[in-house]
This record gives structure tokens, sequence and C-alpha cells, in this order.
């Protein structure tokens, strides 16, 4: 019984540092954010593209994920890691 405690514990501790921690890399980022929009396996499979943006003020690095609804992903560093700063249909 105490086994089966630890693992839910250890679980639990998981999905919130998945949830609410950003990420080390920007593509982790972006797929994290896949993720967490419900789509799984783009989150899995789809291949992830450097965008021609970089260092934008405001929303960070593009990064286009291209069989996603919204596949204009910026990324944008923070002093834990990397973060989605915004998603939509076009830069």
């Amino acid at each position: 019984m105490k086994k089966k405690k630890w693992w839910i514990a250890i679980i639990a501790v998981a999905v919130l540092y998945i949830v609410f921690f950003p990420s080390p890399s920007p593509e982790l980022a972006v797929r994290k954010h896949l993720l967490l929009s419900f789509h799984p396996m783009m989150a899995c499979l789809e291949p992830i593209q450097e965008g021609n943006i970089k260092n934008d003020p405001r929303y960070g690095d593009l990064y286009l994920v291209d069989a996603s609804s919204r596949p204009f992903v910026y990324v944008k560093k923070s002093a834990l890691g990397w973060r989605v700063s915004s998603a939509g249909t076009g830069p």
C-alpha cells in the first residue's frame, strides 16, 4: 500500500513539473505546448522548424509546426527556461 502512495506522489509531482515549469529547450517548449493543447500525436511525431524571426522583443523566437491548426509558435527565454509566449495562424 505504501508503494502505491509513493508512485501516485511521484507521478503527481512529475505532472506538476511538466505543466508549470519552463522547458530546457525551445523545441521542448513547443512540444509541451502541443501536448497541453490536446495534440499528443503531433507533440511526439511532427517536425518543428525554426522560423526566421529571432529575438523579437515582444514575443521571442518563431517556430513552425506545419500540421497544427496554429502553426506559428513563439517561444521566449526566461530565467528558468523556455516557455511559449504566443501561438497563432500568422507571424
